[in-house]
């Protein structure tokens, strides 16, 4: 029988060691949330050892120092060496979001204990001991396990606010949300919700042919349009050259194959030319595209780091879609339910607004003209990390219906009429919307 990998992320096991090399100061920070028996590799135990060592003898610990260390104790080619040292510096790219990092190594290191306990409480029952004891041992252990996670999260005193801080921080917010807060551009759409803020997600599921990756994509470039700021998108579905013919499209109205007939064209170079003038006015100028498939929320965090580090400020974050983001998990809902715990969690790390797109489960699409939150694919746990939820439907006449699914700034199950070009993407306008009554079968007259 093939023993069962226990929970862990090496990912984020390397994001706190590289976090440490890149920026000493933060190793207070990881010591408030983590010690060296939370890491699942043993190498990572070693070099977070290794840090507290020089901590104590007031060394600095970067390249030279760690690797001389290591050496002395005769443990560097045990970790992998000065390759595997370098290779965590390069693996983190800022040391911002140490502390998401550590939350993620802490939970694993939590799971694996509850896991080693459950065993050993399974053994202890099979002993056929006294029930009394075993339950007062059970409940001890339980509640070491659960001290653990006192520091989970990095907590502290000042995480209690009082209401002079309270509304000491909604009036400094209220400075700059007009500027940071994420407006879709449609004046009834953002009378409903208000925008999205940061630390705030937006989800958006809708039916096949729907043309939620392409609201996204409008979304996203009438931002960077509006604001003069990055936005990135995450295409873990389209390749970036699809994302740029729809780009094309939405910024001049043509159709995909107007847009591959100009570029194949034998004045092709000149009309690209045209074309790319036209997408500056568009605000694709401003999009930041990654098509890397597989990746995690992350991974996800760390391009957008790296984003930040060589463009500057980052808007807002558009992900396309939620059931190709890698989870850990055996069923598509405990996946479901990771992801949206996680995506939010990763939004107020961030602080940045964040735009989700999600299909929906096959079946409803067959039998419905109308969509709900447990319409979503992976179940309602969707709805529980997403503080607004769109959906996107066709209606019995055909026409394409933005439903408010769930509205933390005010009412949802309001409809939208969505005017849309769809041979070019554009979303144009989106209006209020009555939905068509029924006409009743005439009554037939007795003969």
């Amino acid at each position: 029988m093939q023993r069962e990998i226990p929970p862990h992320s090496i990912e984020a096991e390397m994001s706190v060691l590289g976090a440490v090399l890149l920026d000493n100061g933060c190793f207070h920070k990881v010591k408030g949330i983590i010690d060296g028996a939370d890491f699942h590799r043993e190498p990572h135990r070693i070099i977070f050892h290794a840090f507290l060592s020089l901590q104590l003898a007031d060394s600095p610990f970067d390249m030279v120092t760690i690797s001389k260390h290591l050496r002395d104790a005769g443990t560097l080619e045990q970790v992998g060496g000065g390759a595997y040292l370098a290779m965590l510096i390069d693996f983190v790219p800022m040391s911002a979001n140490v502390a998401h990092y550590c939350k993620i190594v802490k939970e694993t290191s939590v799971r694996r204990q509850v896991i080693t306990y459950a065993h050993s409480l399974i053994a202890m029952a099979h002993d056929g001991g006294p029930v009394a004891e075993g339950l007062q041992e059970a409940k001890a252990g339980l509640a070491s396990i659960a001290s653990n996670m006192d520091s989970f999260g990095g907590v502290s005193i000042t995480d209690i606010t009082d209401l002079d801080t309270r509304a000491a921080r909604y009036i400094q917010q209220n400075k700059t949300i007009q500027k940071s807060r994420f407006i879709t551009g449609f004046k009834e759409l953002d009378g409903y919700i208000r925008g999205v803020a940061p630390g705030e997600v937006m989800t958006i599921i809708a039916y096949a042919g729907s043309f939620k990756t392409a609201f996204l994509q409008n979304l996203l470039a009438a931002g960077a349009k509006r604001t003069h700021l990055y936005h990135f998108f995450l295409s873990l579905e389209m390749p970036v050259e699809k994302v740029f013919e729809r780009e094309v499209q939405i910024s001049t109205g043509m159709t995909g194959r107007a847009v591959e007939g100009v570029f194949n064209g034998d004045d092709g170079q000149a009309m690209a030319g045209a074309v790319g003038a036209g997408m500056v006015n568009s605000g694709s100028m401003g999009l930041l595209v990654c098509d890397k498939p597989h990746l995690s929320l992350v991974k996800i965090a760390r391009l957008t780091e790296l984003a930040r580090q060589k463009y500057g400020t980052i808007a807002a974050i558009g992900i396309d879609y939620m059931g190709l983001i890698d989870a850990p998990g055996k069923t598509l809902f405990d996946k479901t339910a990771h992801i949206s715990a996680e995506v939010k969690n990763m939004a107020k790390e961030l602080n940045l607004p964040i735009i989700l797109l999600c299909q929906i489960n096959r079946d409803g699409a067959k039998t419905k003209h109308d969509i709900e939150p447990y319409d979503a694919k992976g179940g309602g746990d969707i709805e529980a990390g997403a503080d607004f939820m769109l959906g996107f439907y066709t209606d019995e006449a055909g026409d394409l219906i933005c439903k408010g699914l769930k509205n933390r700034n005010g009412p949802k199950d309001w409809r939208l009429k969505v005017i849309i070009d769809k041979p070019s993407f554009k979303f144009q306008d989106m209006v209020s919307y009555v939905k068509p009554k029924e006409e009743k079968p005439a009554r037939r007259t007795a003969i």
